[in-house]
């Protein structure tokens, strides 16, 4: 009952900023700061499952459509539109396709709901250079609050959230340890969703104070212990990884403070980490935790030669195994109740059975070619901050992807979709980058 309050107030809020205001940039900020909320129900899922981004995107699109349609000076936003619609296309004839043709229904317009988050977002970055520092100050203060959330429930409990019911993987019995979820459901997702989040502290203006990067890096350092407290071994994976590249295109200065934080990083981890295996442990041993996925995978595999095209169809896949595959459950730890799973423990692998190898190419294409864009400036010499920190924060993100498919929520897929905007926009900025290393 909380979300349905949240939204329908979130929803006057908006309403009264965009009569006051009627700009792009009433809704991307509007957005952005409210990234929290944003994912907060309308309806139930009988419904439809409308959520609150739903409905303040389509007003924007209704107000702005004008400028929506404009790609006269973007020739890349056709392609992403034309990349869109096919996925999207492909999305209904695989649901079309498939044995449960009226399963979710609600998810078939994610793809472009969050499409014209994006296009507002690239018109809104293209328009003026300080823009950028505006918007991702509101994406930042968004992921200062969601881990607040985190610190909250480490004193008073994971009870501590606007969402109705609860994460089925937060306590482990065995080791006494809590794997605490945010605002998220699963704490798995709310680890990438951290990791994702915590690249953006990088990024702050040229001529900003010492004591302005000072707590920027303070807000970074305390988003990586909330990504620990996640207990999500994945999403720390992949921000090492992103990290990795982040240390590379440093200046020297700046890795030394990179290497005195991995110390404490390396030390919290420790002291988080007691015989049992600490916040990481949620099997006997890591082999039995990869046997056990590993065997989801296979099985998984076996129901994608069946369907190699289209797939099973959107969000069927819980619905099929149940039917096909009902040895595909998990037994929760609190409570002992039995759970069918409704991914195959791997992003890729899930987007895969569901779409086919088509749609699942299409859904790489529009990873891979912001990425590409940066790589190619990169490897001609051009660095920055802008650029750097969202290529290591999707990558982040795309090796914890392996784990699990963490785009159902709107947050997850809103941090995505920032990072590849911005992606884009310093891939293809007129802006000249002079320096070798960022200082």
């Amino acid at each position: 009952m909380l979300q349905y309050i949240i939204a329908f107030i979130g929803i006057i809020i908006f309403g009264y900023f965009i009569v006051i205001k009627p700009t792009i940039e009433t809704y991307v900020l509007f957005v952005a700061y409210g990234l929290c909320l944003i994912d907060t129900k309308i309806l139930p899922m009988e419904y439809g499952l409308l959520r609150f981004f739903d409905v303040v995107s389509i007003v924007a699109l209704i107000l702005f459509f004008k400028e929506f349609i404009n790609f006269t000076s973007n020739g890349k936003g056709r392609i992403y539109l034309i990349l869109v619609i096919l996925f999207w296309l492909f999305i209904i004839l695989g649901k079309i396709n498939s044995q449960f043709p009226l399963n979710n229904l609600q998810f078939t317009y994610q793809p472009f709901t969050i499409f014209i988050y994006a296009r507002f977002v690239m018109l809104y970055l293209e328009k003026k250079k300080d823009n950028l520092y505006k918007f991702v100050q509101a994406f930042q203060l968004s992921i200062i609050a969601m881990v607040l959330v985190v610190f909250i429930q480490v004193v008073v409990g994971v009870q501590f959230s606007y969402m109705s019911g609860s994460s089925s993987n937060v306590f482990n019995e065995s080791t006494g340890i809590t794997r605490y979820p945010g605002l998220f459901l699963d704490s798995q997702t709310s680890g990438q969703f951290l990791a994702l989040g915590s690249f953006s502290f990088l990024i702050f203006q040229p001529n900003s104070s010492t004591r302005k990067k000072q707590l920027y890096y303070i807000a970074f350092a305390f988003s990586v212990l909330a990504i620990l407290l996640a207990g999500s071994r994945s999403a720390l994976g992949g921000w090492l990884v992103g990290m990795v590249i982040v240390f590379f295109s440093m200046s020297a200065r700046i890795k030394s403070t990179i290497i005195l934080l991995a110390v404490m990083l390396f030390t919290t981890l420790t002291l988080l980490s007691p015989e049992g295996g600490g916040i990481f442990s949620r099997t006997d041993t890591i082999s039995s935790d990869f046997l056990f996925r590993k065997s989801i995978w296979d099985e998984t595999g076996d129901i994608i030669a069946q369907y190699p095209i289209l797939g099973i169809g959107l969000a069927n896949f819980q619905k099929y195994i149940k039917m096909y595959h009902q040895d595909l459950y998990l037994i929760t730890e609190a409570g002992g109740d039995l759970y069918y799973l409704n991914q195959p423990e791997n992003g890729y692998l899930k987007i895969l059975v569901e779409h086919g190898y088509i749609g699942f190419f299409i859904f790489v294409i529009l990873i891979c070619l912001p990425l590409l864009s940066c790589f190619k400036k990169i490897y001609n010499g051009y660095q920055a901050k802008e650029m750097i920190y969202p290529v290591a924060a999707i990558l982040s993100w795309g090796i914890a992807f392996n784990t699990v498919y963490s785009l159902i929520d709107y947050r997850m897929l809103l941090a995505v979709a920032t990072y590849i905007c911005l992606c884009i926009y310093s891939s293809k900025s007129t802006y000249v980058w002079t320096k070798n290393y960022i200082n």
